[in-house]
């Protein structure tokens, strides 16, 4: 079970554990959502150490967080592919999105008149 993801941007290379997936965009490595890039944060509730640090007052974890796979499932491998694919898609529509938002925000204002 992996448990560090890492990224090759020489090579494109996006590397779990002893497994990789060539060609990946650094915009798709470097994609964030929220100050939080979506690779890593993926990753976190997938790899081999899931813990997660006590903030504040908070109850300690349940015993079912001990439940979990000893291995690298297939599943993961798919929706790896599948979050790799989508964010790629989203950065290609980015600037598309750009344009349109400075247009929108360059429009004329709708008055509200109750």
């Amino acid at each position: 079970m992996p448990d560090e993801i890492q990224y090759d941007g020489t090579k494109r290379r996006l590397m779990i554990g002893k497994g990789f997936i060539d060609n990946v965009p650094p915009a798709v490595w470097h994609y964030e959502v929220s100050g939080k890039r979506v690779l890593t944060q993926w990753f976190s509730y997938r790899k081999k150490n899931r813990e997660r640090p006590i903030i504040g007052d908070r109850r300690p974890p349940s015993k079912l967080g001990d439940i979990q796979p000893d291995h690298w499932l297939a599943e993961y491998t798919t929706e790896l592919l599948n979050v790799l694919n989508v964010l790629a898609l989203v950065v290609e529509l980015e600037p598309t999105q750009a344009k349109l938002l400075e247009a929108i925000c360059a429009g004329p204002l709708l008055e509200f008149r109750p």
